[in-house]
């Protein structure tokens, strides 16, 4: 597979595809036929999302949120 860096010199190629959603092409063309297909990558899906926890956590201690005894000097 050949790969090629994108920059700002080619500033309506960069457009196009800034402006692309994941699984979305771009069709290169030349002399009204087409040559390549450029498709944005899907984004990696990151798995840890708000409540994605919940229920995981069976034991607590009563005093969790009590304040440390290492601490008490900082604390006066």
């Amino acid at each position: 597979m050949n790969e090629l860096q994108i920059d700002s010199s080619n500033a309506s190629l960069v457009g196009l595809l800034a402006g692309l959603k994941p699984g979305e092409e771009v069709v290169l063309t030349e002399d009204g036929k087409r040559v390549a297909v450029l498709r944005k990558e899907p984004t990696q899906d990151f798995s840890c999302k708000a409540g994605s926890a919940k229920g995981k956590i069976l034991d607590m201690a009563d005093d969790f949120d009590s304040p440390l005894d290492d601490f008490a000097e900082y604390m006066q």
